[in-house]
């Protein structure tokens, strides 16, 4: 397979970044170089349509509004970090908007940048992994892969906080667990600047590295009663929230019956279809993680170190995920384990696996379901200059969602 010419792709970038684009994703397994990755990274925040209902992305834009317009200081930014009255905790938002709004208000040079950082972990993510699948991607391995890829995209800056913290940490597992780096250390640690909750996910990771047993059996168990029977006491997690410092008490609200009742509310609301793709990917889940014990413990046909560790890893964190699903906003942790469980599957299907057509059926349409509905949410964050504008039109370009066009003709 040819590999990707730079020149011509960057040419190609400035005309029009959506063919740039398609050109390198056929020629992703042979590129050699990142920064084409960077470049599209770059143009999908400027080409991003902020929402204009009740989302973080919004609140991101009016900030930047207000800094600049009242010409806010960094001393006066820092002094709402970790103060017992401040909400804020998380350093990484607030410090970049401010950077951004020194020179200018406009809400998409914002995103470009929380883009850039976004998509360097994001694709980097996506790279490991696909060096080390060695299988041809095509059918249940391609939709695989895409479903990790959608997992957490990169539209998912429209909550910039949690994705981005996740993205890194993710980044990190990987580091430490494929390429044998020290340095993923670092990105199991920085994420908590991003988002507080992340520091979560690390005691997590340090409590596995430490279990005396790690049985893949017993790990399997606690996932499977923890999927059925996951439930969190919200009076017990406030009462551990008072032991924290005043200015970790502020997100205490996230616990409360309120939130918890307004959570319900929204959730109840909710289209057919989004309840469907969330109940499909969780239980796309739940058939993986079986099919990989199936094969890998009870049959014994499956020994690779990469199956194992992210199998092990996948099981511990998920059963986690499982029972925060049961508090408001912590089932954003199910993004992360299904990450780790996602990767341990695509390993798994590098190995020739004589496969009963049910079972292989019974995976690949509830996941093209969950693909094509992921990149119709996407839809929700893209207009029209995304396919056919460029850096220098979509600069003065203030978008509308193209799925609200698409509406319009039906």
């Amino acid at each position: 397979m040819a590999k990707v010419n730079n020149k011509f792709f960057l040419a190609l970038w400035f005309l029009n970044p959506f063919v740039s684009a398609i050109y390198l994703f056929r020629h992703f397994k042979t590129n050699n170089s990142f920064y084409p990755y960077l470049l599209l990274s770059f143009f999908f925040g400027l080409s991003f349509v902020v929402s204009t209902s009740v989302a973080d992305s919004e609140r991101y834009a009016e900030e930047l509004r207000r800094y600049h317009q009242e010409n806010i200081s960094l001393a006066a930014v820092f002094t709402d970090f970790y103060s017992d009255e401040s909400s804020k905790i998380d350093i990484y938002q607030p410090l970049v908007t401010w950077l951004v709004s020194v020179f200018t208000d406009n809400a998409n040079v914002l995103f470009s940048f929380f883009a850039v950082v976004f998509g360097y972990f994001y694709f980097k993510s996506l790279l490991i992994v696909r060096s080390y699948i060695t299988a041809p991607l095509v059918g249940l391995t391609l939709i695989t892969f895409l479903i990790m890829a959608l997992t957490n995209p990169i539209w998912n800056i429209n909550g910039v906080r949690m994705w981005t913290a996740v993205m890194i940490f993710f980044y990190g597992i990987l580091l430490l667990n494929l390429k044998n780096k020290k340095k993923g250390w670092l990105f199991l640690f920085l994420p908590m600047l991003v988002h507080f909750s992340l520091v979560i996910a690390l005691v997590l990771h340090l409590v596995f590295l430490v279990l005396p047993i790690k049985s893949k059996t017993i790990l399997f168990a606690l996932f499977i009663i923890t999927f059925f029977l996951g439930e969190l006491n919200l009076e017990v997690l406030r009462g551990y929230f008072e032991q924290l410092p005043g200015f970790a008490q502020s997100r205490k609200g996230y616990l409360s019956d309120e939130y918890s009742e307004q959570i319900t509310g929204e959730n109840q609301q909710l289209s057919i279809h989004v309840f469907l793709a969330g109940k499909i990917s969780q239980y796309s889940i739940l058939l993986m993680t079986l099919t990989m014990y199936l094969y890998s413990i009870l049959k014994n046909k499956i020994r690779d170190n990469y199956v194992n560790t992210f199998f092990g890893l996948g099981l511990f964190f998920a059963s986690f995920s499982n029972l925060a699903s049961s508090v408001p906003s912590g089932g954003r942790f199910v993004t992360l384990s299904n990450l780790i469980i996602l990767t341990a599957f695509l390993f798994f299907l590098n190995k020739k696996i004589v496969w009963t057509p049910v079972l292989k059926i019974s995976l690949t349409v509830p996941l093209l379901f969950v693909v094509i509905f992921n990149i119709r949410v996407g839809l929700d964050y893209l207009g029209i200059f995304f396919f056919i504008g460029n850096p220098l039109v979509n600069w003065f370009i203030t978008d509308s969602p193209i799925i609200d066009f698409i509406k319009s003709l039906f």
